[in-house]
């Protein structure tokens, strides 16, 4: 089915003539015909303030068959993969702000430190925490990858 015949059947499914359905979309009736006819098509902007109007979907609209039943894994950003993988994002922002304080904190620690060495110690304390969060950014992103 075309586009110009679903809008048609659509229309004559809410009852409303080719002129009433131009005066909602604020086009021409002639316009409204044309693209029944299949001579034009809306723009996207007009396609989806037509779906709006006939209360359906902009895939209903321009499908040429029918939209029912669509598996809800159908769509990546509803999936098991596409959560998993936000969850991921968000630890992988918490570890950046993890690496953040702790370099702030011994960037304050050498800053404000009487002496003018650091303890060999503290270095190499602050030293391996600042590679474990990068192991473990570097974890999350190749299983963000997967």
């Amino acid at each position: 089915m075309a586009l110009g015949e679903n809008i048609r059947k659509l229309r004559e499914k809410a009852n409303l003539t080719q002129q009433q359905l131009a005066e909602r979309l604020y086009v021409s009736r002639q316009t409204v015909s044309r693209w029944e006819s299949g001579v034009r098509c809306p723009d996207l902007i007009t396609a989806k303030k037509l779906a709006m109007e006939l209360d359906i979907s902009l895939d209903e609209l321009i499908s040429d068959e029918e939209v029912k039943n669509i598996p809800e894994n159908m769509y990546f950003w509803r999936g098991p993969e596409w959560e998993k993988k936000r969850k991921l994002k968000e630890y992988k922002k918490g570890l950046y702000r993890l690496l953040d304080v702790v370099s702030s904190i011994f960037l304050v620690f050498m800053i404000f430190q009487m002496k003018t060495e650091v303890p060999i110690w503290c270095t190499l304390m602050v030293g391996g925490i600042v590679g474990v969060i990068w192991l473990l950014i570097f974890a999350v992103d190749r299983k963000m990858g997967e």
